[in-house]
């Protein structure tokens, strides 16, 4: 049996049966590597406490608690991550689980580094053991907007203790408390940074995100505001770079989902008039005002061809 050096933790909220599918898909490796998997449910009702107990007796160093009353979505993430006692701690999203063939490797990949950044949706597939101090800020710095993502860090002891201590100190930003403690930790250490570049996690979401129905207060307020937070991190001059580089490679404000936007409320005339709106928008400020522009009965035929504009007009809804 290997030492157990590696907790997979899983904050949910609901999602009973895609829980339930990712641990027994997890569990054969996990037990081969010895690696403890942990679920901590903020569901209301008892429908992913029946899951796991129905395969609990088929899965070795399985740990569930039921946190009632529930946490809330950035205070379950951060007290899963403080939860087990293992030297390294992967958070992991429900939605998702650790590639098999990938785990071994991974596990190698752990020596020592303070945060591992590991590959969900990159086209970086460099491995890179181990960057410090100043060095390990610039490469946090350029994954930022990929460490987004819940299932994207692996963080070691060292972060995990320092989060403990801060305690209520400690801020945590709407929506984004991993960046919270990533960047808290990075700003105030001499931070050791990995990055892991093959992809090693799996997804089965495939319908409409919260996050998306929420995009203009998540990804414009809550994102600006934690990545100005965090000048050590970011530089001033940094910012806007930084800011618009999520909505660039995960294309989340392109031409179909500002026209949504503005469908719904959440992007208008008066949306250009702010700062931190353009700030984090890949699309150009002429593009924005053109589909402002369109007359509200295209609106039906865009809900029938849903791509057009990005294909045709905006050329796939680059800048």
């Amino acid at each position: 049996m290997t030492e157990r050096r590696l907790a997979i933790a899983i904050p949910t909220y609901g999602n009973a049966s895609w829980v339930a599918r990712h641990l027994e898909l997890m569990a054969p490796s996990a037990s081969r590597l010895n690696v403890a998997l942990y679920v901590s449910d903020d569901t209301p009702d008892d429908s992913v406490k029946e899951a796991v107990r129905a395969i609990s007796s088929t899965i070795e160093n399985l740990h569930y608690r039921h946190n009632k009353p529930p946490l809330g979505h950035d205070r379950n993430l951060v007290e899963t991550l403080t939860w087990p006692h293992e030297e390294y701690v992967w958070l992991l999203r429900s939605a998702m689980w650790a590639k098999p063939e990938t785990l071994e490797e991974l596990i190698s990949f752990l020596q020592g580094q303070d945060l591992v950044l590991v590959n969900s949706h990159s086209d970086d597939n460099r491995m890179i053991p181990e960057a410090c101090g100043t060095a390990g800020r610039a490469l946090l710095r350029e994954a930022l907007w990929h460490q987004t993502l819940t299932g994207a860090t692996i963080y070691h002891r060292s972060v995990i203790d320092w989060t403990v201590a801060k305690g209520k100190a400690l801020t945590i930003w709407p929506n984004f408390p991993q960046l919270s403690v990533m960047m808290g930790y990075a700003s105030a250490e001499q931070v050791s940074v990995g990055w892991f570049g093959k992809a090693c996690v799996n997804t089965s979401f495939y319908g409409q995100s919260y996050w998306r129905d929420r995009a203009v207060e998540v990804f414009v307020t809550d994102w600006t505001t934690v990545v100005n937070a965090f000048p050590k991190i970011v530089p001033p001059a940094e910012r806007n770079r930084v800011i618009r580089e999520h909505s660039r490679r995960m294309r989340l404000f392109d031409a179909t989902t500002m026209m949504e936007l503005r469908r719904t409320g959440q992007f208008s005339w008066a949306s250009l008039r702010q700062p931190q709106f353009r700030a984090a928008m890949h699309l150009s400020l002429l593009k924005m005002a053109i589909l402002l522009a369109l007359p509200p009965r295209l609106f039906s035929a865009y809900r029938t061809s849903r791509a057009y504009l990005s294909r045709v007009i905006f050329r796939g809804g680059s800048a």
